[in-house]
């Protein structure tokens, strides 16, 4: 559920359809950009009971302004750990990392972390370190263009129907349908309005740049976005919503969090602990919009006004087990994963 640098135009906007969940206007916001910018790569990884130094992975995302957040306004600092910021541009660069030492901590999608963890022939050793994101209304959508032959979700499995969905996004095993945690939120949303056997949709993996411009071009009949391409196909022309893919069963789903090696963890449990602390308080400081508006345009390259308009979920503040098992158990009963994942023990108290 990637947010990277989007090109939405600025001269055609018009109010959004969904007000409820949208950030208010920078009114009284003061911009950290300098200070964000210490935030930015680092070199390889880092041994935090020597150097003090932690290397966080991160695609730049709504999911993770927080980490941006808490970085430059000095969290991290004034914890007593030394964050470094590694920005990467997929989620599965991130896990390779992690895996090969070249970062301590990654923040990342729970779907691609969680189908690693589960693998049958070389499982992850993975970690919870925190909890990042969860969903709310209206963050990840499908979206049709007006005039499409989708007119409501039973249509997203007529045949000749593609789907697009983001590629940043898909797991691993390339044969997997749903393909990603988001499109089995989508086909879960689904199955209350087909038949179970029926709800599987053809998804098409794309960039959510490509998907907005084939989606306007008519060459998908719709897609799976989230921020700010959600808010960048409204406005541009006139997409509009098809299902909310977290709502129902899925809301509030768990998105992300942080994730470490285990044996990383076991030998840096200061570090462990001072980073918890700074990223409680960015994720309790998240809940009003000026934190996360202030980084975002320097941590993903979108504009100040898409900044203010984005749909955001929440921020928890703690690591709620069985709110994060829901994502394992959708993942287990998909198929998504080989093995079930027990999360609990994956948790770092």
């Amino acid at each position: 559920m990637r947010l990277l640098p989007a090109s939405a135009s600025q001269a055609n906007r018009r109010q959004p359809a969904r007000p409820r969940g949208r950030l208010t206007a920078l009114t009284t916001l003061t911009v950290l950009a300098g200070a964000l910018a210490a935030a930015g790569c680092s070199a390889g990884g880092s041994n935090a009971a020597a150097g003090g130094t932690v290397t966080v992975a991160a695609v730049p995302g709504v999911d993770d302004a927080p980490l941006f957040y808490a970085k430059s306004d000095g969290l991290f600092s004034n914890a007593g750990v030394n964050v470094q910021i590694k920005k990467f541009s997929t989620v599965g660069a991130e896990v390779t990392a992690l895996q090969k030492g070249q970062v301590d901590i990654a923040a990342g999608d729970y779907g691609n972390f969680f189908y690693v963890q589960g693998a049958a022939s070389s499982p992850g050793n993975f970690k919870i370190v925190a909890a990042g994101y969860a969903a709310g209304p209206s963050v990840v959508e499908v979206l049709t263009y007006p005039g499409s032959p989708v007119t409501n979700p039973a249509d997203l499995v007529a045949p000749n129907i593609k789907v697009g969905m983001p590629s940043d996004d898909a797991l691993p095993g390339r044969n997997l349908n749903p393909p990603s945690l988001e499109a089995a939120a989508a086909e879960s949303v689904l199955s209350s309005y087909v038949a179970a056997k029926s709800s599987e949709i053809d998804w098409v993996d794309l960039s959510q740049a490509q998907e907005v411009a084939e989606l306007k071009a008519h060459k998908i009949q719709a897609a799976l976005l989230t921020e700010p391409y959600i808010y960048q196909a409204e406005t541009s022309f006139g997409a509009t919503e098809v299902i909310d893919a977290c709502s129902g069963a899925t809301a509030s789903l768990p998105l992300s969090g942080y994730f470490a090696m285990a044996a990383w963890s076991a030998h840096n449990p200061v570090a462990i602990a001072d980073f918890q602390s700074a990223i409680e308080k960015a994720q309790a400081a998240a809940a009003m919009p000026g934190p996360v508006q202030s980084v975002l345009p320097s941590a993903t390259g979108m504009s100040m006004q898409d900044a203010s308009l984005v749909t955001v979920g929440s921020f928890p503040t703690t690591t709620n087990a069985v709110a994060i098992q829901r994502v394992a158990t959708l993942m287990w009963d998909d198929a998504l994963t080989p093995k079930p994942v027990d999360v609990p023990k994956m948790i770092i108290k």
